[in-house]
């Protein structure tokens, strides 16, 4: 019996890995190589994508597998890495079923004289853009090479916790930022970049432990020129508001009061992400904020067929006599296996409530059109969950559900506890931006469908982008820009939501598919 992890992958790599009961399976995969641009939801046992199979002392199977994996397939040793001890084993690896490889748009390759480089730090996202005098040379969008080690906040911290750990988190981001540098052919003399304080303080390898528990306290409060290494030009990070409430939200009010249509107010804006931070401006120089979890679903990671938006992504759905109709983020590439973003699954989710089959409640009905009782006939029951099947290897299960419904009742209760607090009522606002993963696809009218947001506010609601890298964008070539967004913690009031006693109760009321105020 072998006292070593065999690795054998489908391209013919052979590895030879020490067993390390410190940490599972995937992670010590993913460390050595393997899952390089693939969506882990990172131990959760929900996206399938580091599924291996054990050759040699294949373990007992877990509850997720035994509902994903058929008898066969549990029978021949199929396991997902992210729920196993990294224990001797002899495995083999096939071929990604899903990969998010970077996607570059380059518009000038390079510049002769030294340019800016803007970075958005998403927990799932990295996103930048290379900068000459403000005009936009090339720019892309991948993962967050940190993503296979942790999928949303709380576990990135939990593996950080150890200081060899966090280095290597670390490493990961600064690698690749090298890599952006030297694949544009610029010189970078400057570095604007812009993320929650949890990446933000790992990149610059902070004291963490006031953002893994409670009383929660910022490491570092940003709003300054640092060093990352010998071989990176110096960053600016920008300001943070509070431990969870980070440069990202800052530098898309930046955004915000810098672009050429400011916004009157009263108005709000909600960066949606693995985090959801949300700040109401009340007029010029007042301004409320808080941050909720929302998970890493509206990334498209931990659904049955989530991907991010990319090639092959279904943004929304549809419906049509013939049935539903997928609507492509972008047009999908040969040999790539389609998948839904988490704007997708919103989506989806709405348009089978119109047709009576998904109540507010989130469990599946039988419709009282033809139509929808076409579409109930696909409603079956796999590995003992009710599922919707949409297609080859295309699903909605009741658990994709609850993730979005989770989502919604953080969105929900987020913005009327900001509302409640101002005594505003949500028809009084000027705008609603919606900014992060749901600010590009999103359809407005899903949101109203789903309760993510109130009918009367239907006509306010406007979705933005990536503001966090656009306000970057404008911190990168103006020190008005800097010196705003070092002066927002000081007219800038900010409540702990989920900290509070009634957090789970009150999540829990908006658990449904209407908005509760």
């Amino acid at each position: 019996m072998t006292d070593k992890i065999i690795v054998k992958a489908h391209d013919g790599t052979r590895l030879e890995l020490k067993p390390d009961s410190s940490t599972n399976l995937a992670r010590l995969l993913f460390l050595n190589g393997a899952f390089k641009n693939v969506p882990l939801c990172s131990g959760m046992g929900r996206c399938g994508l580091c599924k291996v199979r054990f050759d040699t002392n294949a373990p007992h199977t877990q509850k997720e597998e035994r509902l994903k994996l058929s008898p066969e397939e549990q029978e021949q040793g199929w396991r997902f890495s992210c729920l196993h001890e990294a224990s001797a084993a002899e495995i083999f690896i096939p071929k990604p079923k899903k990969t998010v490889p970077p996607q570059q748009i380059t518009i000038r390759k390079k510049s002769d004289s030294a340019v800016k480089l803007a970075i958005d730090l998403g927990t799932t996202s990295l996103c930048w853009a290379i900068l000459e005098n403000g005009e936009v040379l090339s720019s892309g969008k991948e993962l967050n090479p940190q993503t296979g080690l942790g999928s949303e906040v709380m576990s990135r911290l939990a593996f950080a916790a150890k200081a060899e750990n966090k280095a290597i988190l670390a490493k990961l981001v600064k690698d690749r930022i090298r890599e952006i540098i030297s694949d544009t052919g610029s010189t970078v003399d400057e570095m604007v970049i812009s993320g929650n304080p949890t990446m933000a303080c790992i990149l610059t390898e902070e004291n963490l432990e006031g953002l893994s528990k409670a009383p929660y306290a910022l490491p570092d409060k940003g709003g300054n020129t640092v060093v990352l290494d010998e071989q990176l030009p110096p960053a600016y990070m920008p300001t943070h508001l509070a431990p969870f409430v980070g440069a990202d939200i800052t530098a898309g009010m930046a955004y915000l009061e810098f672009r050429s249509e400011k916004p009157e107010p009263p108005y709000l804006l909600a960066d949606l992400g693995t985090n959801g931070e949300f700040v109401l401006c009340m007029d010029e120089n007042k301004f409320l904020a808080t941050s909720v979890p929302m998970g890493p679903a509206l990334e498209g990671l931990g659904l049955s067929c989530g991907m991010t938006a990319g090639p092959g992504a279904i943004s929304s759905f549809s419906i049509s006599p013939s049935g539903l109709m997928p609507h492509f983020a972008e047009p999908p590439q040969e040999e790539k296996e389609a998948g839904i973003t988490g704007t997708g699954y919103l989506s989806l989710c709405a348009v089978l409530m119109k047709s009576g089959v998904l109540d507010f409640k989130g469990s599946f009905a039988e419709g009282k059109t033809p139509l929808a009782s076409k579409l109930s006939r696909n409603i079956m029951s796999l590995n003992g969950s009710p599922t919707l099947v949409l297609g080859k290897d295309m699903m909605l299960t009741a658990a994709d559900i609850e993730e979005i419904l989770k989502v919604k009742a953080a969105f929900n209760l987020a913005a009327s506890t900001l509302l409640n607090s101002a005594e505003l009522a949500p028809s009084s606002l000027k705008s609603i931006f919606l900014a992060g993963a749901m600010g590009q696809y999103v359809n407005v009218n899903d949101l109203i469908t789903t309760g993510f947001l109130p009918s009367e506010t239907a006509g306010l609601t406007k979705a933005v982008g990536n503001t966090s890298l656009e306000g970057s964008k404008i911190l990168a070539v103006s020190p008005k820009a800097r010196d705003y967004v070092e002066s927002l913690p000081t007219m800038t009031s900010v409540i702990n939501l989920a900290g509070g006693e009634t957090f789970g109760l009150k999540f829990l009321e908006r658990m449904i598919f209407k908005y509760v105020y």
